[in-house]
This record gives structure tokens, sequence and C-alpha cells, in this order.
């Protein structure tokens, strides 16, 4: 699988899990960088391009993006990790 297609799966399943469309940019500059914009129209979520090299850090960073989606805002690292736990 490409990275075009990889990138288009991940934002289908974050779509489909939270519910609502969004935009998924991957920033190549910063490689470790996520960040998830709820004020936006249609919310944006920036995932950095290690997420193409990683699986497990894909998938992290997308539960994270679904959470915060979800609760319509940025959740703590604290919060996060309880979410992980009870799932």
């Amino acid at each position: 699988m490409d990275d075009a297609e990889f990138v288009q799966r991940m934002k289908q399943r974050i779509e489909s899990a939270a519910g609502m469309t969004i935009e998924l940019v991957i920033d190549e500059a910063d490689k470790r960088r996520i960040e998830v914009d709820v004020t936006a129209a249609v919310p944006r979520v920036v995932f950095g391009s290690d997420t193409l090299a990683h699986a497990g850090l894909a998938r992290m960073f997308s539960q994270f993006a679904i959470l915060c989606l979800k609760e319509q805002r940025q959740v703590s690292e604290e919060e996060f990790i309880r979410y992980l736990r009870r799932n």
C-alpha cells in the first residue's frame, strides 16, 4: 500500500469512529507532530510524517484524534491514557 492510500484509509477510519468528516494533513517538516483543531468548520487533524513509517504510532495518533473529536476538545495526556486502558 502506498502512502496516499494509507493516509486515505486512516482518514476514513477516524471519520467512521468519530462520526464526522475531517481534514487530515501529514506534516513532512515535523515528523512527530500531532494536532487536532476541533474549532474549524471541518475539524483539522495534523499528523507528523512518522505516522507513515510506524503503524503503531499511526494507530496511537488516530485514537488520540478520535477521542479529541468525540469530546470536541483537546484532551490531556492523562485522559488519553485512561481512555486507552478502558479500551
